[in-house]
């Protein structure tokens, strides 16, 4: 359970060293966007890439050469998929959520909340995280597409950002 060989070790190290190159090398030719955290696609390929490459360094029976290939695929998706996303903004629309408004001046927005299946306990866990003890302070809070909330005191608002979050929470 905890040695099985020094084999085992040695078969670790040199899949390690093979694998991580590649990965930096992957990196470096699709762009720091392959692993951001941006949208839930990019959380998707992020998540389905570290799985590959653990089970690539950790299992026996994982052939390299598919991983670099399952690895790449992906990567090659993701790319294809943003800069579509970034060429045509209907193909964006239709592939990503949109932000949405759940809080805004003292007042849970119930129907948006239930939209994104968020509790008031979860916002207000956000708002604690920004640094901020009571929602007083909050103007609004925004759902993101990546799933992070946004807090937006009142301190920081302006009446063109004000607009911009009604219109876009409509």
């Amino acid at each position: 359970m905890f040695f099985e060989s020094w084999g085992e070790i040695v078969r670790i190290i040199i899949t390690t060293l093979i694998i991580y190159p590649f990965l930096i090398l992957a990196t470096h030719l699709v762009g720091k966007r392959s692993f951001a955290k941006m949208n839930n696609f990019d959380w998707i390929i992020t998540v389905a890439t570290g799985s590959i490459l653990g089970s690539a360094i950790l299992l026996k029976d994982v052939v390299i050469v598919e991983v670099f290939v399952a690895v790449s695929l992906l990567l090659l998706l993701q790319y294809l998929l943003t800069l579509l996303s970034a060429h045509f903004s209907a193909f964006d629309k239709s592939v990503k959520t949109s932000p949405q408004l759940v809080f805004f001046n003292g007042e849970y927005l119930t129907k948006a909340m239930k939209d994104a299946r968020l509790t008031c306990t979860e916002v207000e866990a956000g708002i604690r995280k920004a640094g901020y003890g009571d929602s007083n302070r909050i103007m609004a809070v925004v759902f993101e597409a990546d799933g992070e909330l946004s807090i937006i005191a009142k301190s920081e608002i302006s009446n063109g950002l004000i607009t911009k979050l009604i219109n876009e929470s409509a």
